[in-house]
Order: structure tokens, then C-alpha cells, then sequence
């Protein structure tokens, strides 16, 4: 058998489970081992780890998925040292997962440090791989003895010391100075200028990706994730035209990409931590809003009319008719992105916006900008933005808060009604309108 015809990887998988009496739809993240030569995967035991660590505990696709998509790096790592004919490697040829020992992972930890991973991938690393050895040395699946240490935290949970640091025999690296390449930051505002930019970018939408530019809108004038916004439909739109736009988040996966094997880009994460009937976003709207919003429902309906459009109530679609996928409106956005920055060469702070690093995400960050710009205050901005706390606002905010007055804060959101997160007052936006007033499309 060559080893280098099969590899580990990680899939979205739906399946049906009795809970309470009920039968009900359920999605997970399995392991299976893909046979190259035929493209069958075949389920592999060890999926066992990721349910019973991150599945059965309340865990979401995503929380699921990284572990699992760690796990088969590391087994393919293993792989590959088997072929290379590593001798470390060599009884897992033979013997098989029993033989699997700390040297094997410590190895692969250190190779990714000299790669120049970030520390805090690395740790990441460490502790997935560190629970995965004590689920299979708890589960008698390894021979090698190992001392297991953890001690609890404020929430009752074992939290394990990891089984490669400061081990002399294992001399695992971890990164510093010299191992770790240099990251872009990440942009989380176009600065002072962020109105007038923000209106550029849809504008250059609208020239090189029309099918995505309002879905920019409700990212950067709404703060939507793009799992969020490829998930909408035609009856999320909650509008009266010229004076108020709001959006329903939704979770249309099933309906709208049961085509794809993984749906992670597709995530509507707003729905992991609020309600369907809680999740609804003001849109701060503007005539340029306006102008794209009436152009993209014009071109869905003339597409229905000739009958091009797969899942009729989808609002973005791809060239083929289908609900757009992630993966297609990340390609889109990078479109709009390239030619946008063409477009700044010149601009006082086109440096800044071209060096750091970001994707269409970035929108959330500018669209918390604006709303500070309004004076909002931090409880306001987590309220606005949809958060059930105030911790993701914090990093926006500038002024230290004292203790008494962060309790305050967090206590008045406690108080907000939650089925009216991301929802703004209306004189807000009025006002943001009367600061905006030049926002419109050009011809």
C-alpha cells in the first residue's frame, strides 16, 4: 500500500440523531482518510476525539473544525516523515496509531516554528495536539507512558499542562525572534476618511463585482459577517424604501449550499450565539445604499424572468445561478479590493491601507468606527454591532475604562432586551445621514 495515495482531511458532514425523543438534523466535523486514486474518503475512527472534546460539549462547527483540521496536518506530517523514511516514523509504518509517541508531534511543532508560524499559533498547536495524546493515552489507543497534569478554572474545566514543554528528551521549539516571520497587521479602519472611502470601495464594487457591491453595504454600513451576508434571502430585506433598512441574519446552509462539502465560509456566525428571531441588523443607509439596492433587485428580477436563478429567493448568486458560495464572494471582493487600491495611489493614506492585511471583514471594524464617530458609547457600539458583550467593542474604543465603569457597561447590556441587538435607533441613523450627505452614486 503507498502511503502517499491517502490523506487525512476534515469534512462538514450532516446526519440525523434521536434528542429528547426528537428526531433532529445535526452537523459535525469528521476525520476520514481520502484515497487519492478514486476520491473516496473513508471515516476514520479518531473523529471520535473531535466529538467527544469539541462535539458533544456544545461546540459549533467552527470550534469543531480547527482541531480537526490540525489533527490531519499532523497525521499527514506523519505521513510524509513515514515516506521521507524518517527513522523516528518508522514503527508507525509497521505497528500503526499505537506506536504514536510525543516525539512525533514535538517534531512537527518544531518544524512549523523554523517555518515562522505566529506564537500564537504555535500555541494553539500545542494545546490541540496536548488533548489529543491524553484523549488517545486515556482511551489505551498509545503504548507510551506520559505524566498528565491539568488543574481546573473558573469554569470547573480541566485545563491540561502541556505534554511537550519543558520536556528535555523532546527539546521541542517554540518561536521567538529569530523563527518568527514578520505578520501585516490587520486594517480595522480607513481612518478619518473612512465615509468617503467606504463610499469609493462600493463605487469601485459596482464597476468590478455589481453582483457583491450591496452585500458590501450591509458589511461595512451594517457590520455583517460574509457568512451572514451570503446566507440572506429575499425575505430577510426588512425596507421602506428611502428611509429604513434593516437585514434578518438567517442560516440558509441547508437550502442554499447543500452542494458543498464544507460550509465554513458560509457560517452566519451571528446564529451560534443569538436566536433566529433575534438576529436582525440596522443598515446605516444613504442614497448611494439606496442606488445599489434598487440596481441589484432590478438585475435578480430580470435574471428570474429568464429563469437563471437556481433557489429563486436567494439574494446574491454566483454566474451560474446559484446561491454565491463564500469562497466565490471572497474571489469578488479581492477583485474590488485590487482595483480599489489602483484607485488610492496617491491618497494621503493609501500606505497604510495597501500594507495591512484584510478582507472584506474589515468592514465591521469601519462600520464600529462610524458609529463612534456618532458617539456611541461602549455599550451602545456592542448593542449596535449585535455582541452579547461588550468585549469585541472594547478594542475599538480609545479611553481606559475604569472597573466601576466597564461593570456599568457590562451591566447595562445585561439589562438590553437581546431580541434587539444590532438594531439602531432610528435618530441615529437620521444622523449619520445629515453627516453623509454627499454619499451618492456617481455617474
Amino acid at each position: 500500500m503507498e502511503l502517499s495515495n491517502y490523506k487525512f482531511v476534515a469534512r462538514e458532514t450532516e446526519f440525523n440523531e434521536i434528542v429528547q425523543g426528537k428526531m433532529r438534523n445535526i452537523k459535525a466535523v469528521t476525520i476520514g482518510v481520502l484515497e487519492k486514486t478514486t476520491g473516496i474518503i473513508y471515516p476514520h475512527p479518531v473523529t471520535d476525539f473531535i466529538k467527544s472534546q469539541y462535539g458533544d460539549t456544545g461546540g459549533t462547527i467552527n470550534s469543531q473544525s480547527a482541531p480537526a483540521s490540525l489533527i490531519c496536518r499532523f497525521l499527514n506530517f506523519c505521513i510524509q516523515k513515514i515516506d521521507d523514511g524518517d527513522a523516528e516514523f518508522h514503527d508507525l509504518n509497521h505497528i500503526g496509531l499505537s506506536a504514536l509517541e510525543r516525539k512525533h508531534a514535538s517534531k512537527f511543532i518544531t518544524t512549523k516554528t523554523f517555518e515562522g508560524l505566529q506564537p500564537s499559533s504555535i500555541n494553539q498547536y500545542d494545546t490541540y495536539l496536548t488533548q489529543f495524546y491524553i484523549y488517545l493515552k486515556k482511551a489505551n489507543l498509545i503504548d507510551e507512558e506520559f505524566p498528565i497534569e491539568g488543574k481546573k478554572n473558573s469554569k470547573g474545566e480541566i485545563i491540561h499542562k502541556s505534554i511537550f514543554k519543558g520536556v528535555p528528551k523532546l527539546n521541542t521549539k517554540y518561536p521567538s525572534r529569530d523563527t518568527t516571520r514578520e505578520r501585516p497587521m490587520k486594517l480595522k479602519d480607513f481612518g478619518e476618511e473612512r465615509a468617503a472611502l467606504t463610499a469609493r470601495l462600493i463605487q469601485v464594487a459596482m464597476d468590478k463585482a455589481p453582483e457583491i457591491a450591496l452585500g458590501i453595504c450591509f458589511q461595512f454600513y451594517g457590520g455583517l459577517r460574509r457568512g451572514e451576508v451570503v446566507n440572506l434571502d429575499r425575505s430577510s430585506l426588512i425596507v421602506t424604501r428611502g428611509e429604513s433598512m434593516e437585514v434578518q441574519i438567517k442560516d440558509n446552509r441547508r437550502r442554499f449550499f447543500s452542494r458543498l462539502s464544507d460550509t465554513k465560509r458560509e457560517n452566519p456566525k451571528r446564529l451560534n450565539y443569538l436566536k433566529l428571531h433575534m438576529a436582525r441588523q440596522t443598515i446605516l443607509d444613504n442614497d448611494l445604499v439606496w442606488d445599489i439596492y434598487d440596481k441589484h433587485i432590478k438585475k435578480l428580477n430580470s435574471l428570474l424572468k429568464k429563469d437563471k436563478i437556481k433557489k429563486p429567493s436567494a439574494l446574491f448568486v454566483d454566474e451560474n445561478g446559484y446561491p454565491m458560495s463564500g469562497l466565490v464572494y471572497d474571489k469578488r471582493f479581492n477583485k474590488v479590493k485590487e482595483a480599489f487600491l489602483k484607485s488610492l495611489i496617491g491618497h494621503k493614506d493609501y500606505e497604510q491601507i495597501e500594507s495591512t492585511f484584510w478582507l472584506s471583514h474589515a468592514g465591521r471594524g469601519i462600520f464600529t468606527n462610524m458609529l463612534i464617530d456618532l458617539g456611541f458609547s461602549v455599550t451602545q457600539l456592542a448593542i449596535a454591532r449585535g455582541d452579547t458583550n461588550i468585549n469585541s467593542a472594547m478594542a475599538y474604543i480609545d479611553e481606559v475604562l475604569s472597573n466601576e465603569q466597564m461593570k456599568e457597561a457590562i451591566n447595562e447590556l445585561k439589562k438590553y432586551p437581546i431580541q434587539d441587538l444590532g438594531v439602531i435607533d432610528y435618530k441615529h441613523v437620521q444622523k449619520w445621514k445629515k453627516l453623509n450627505p454627499a454619499l451618492k452614486r456617481r455617474s
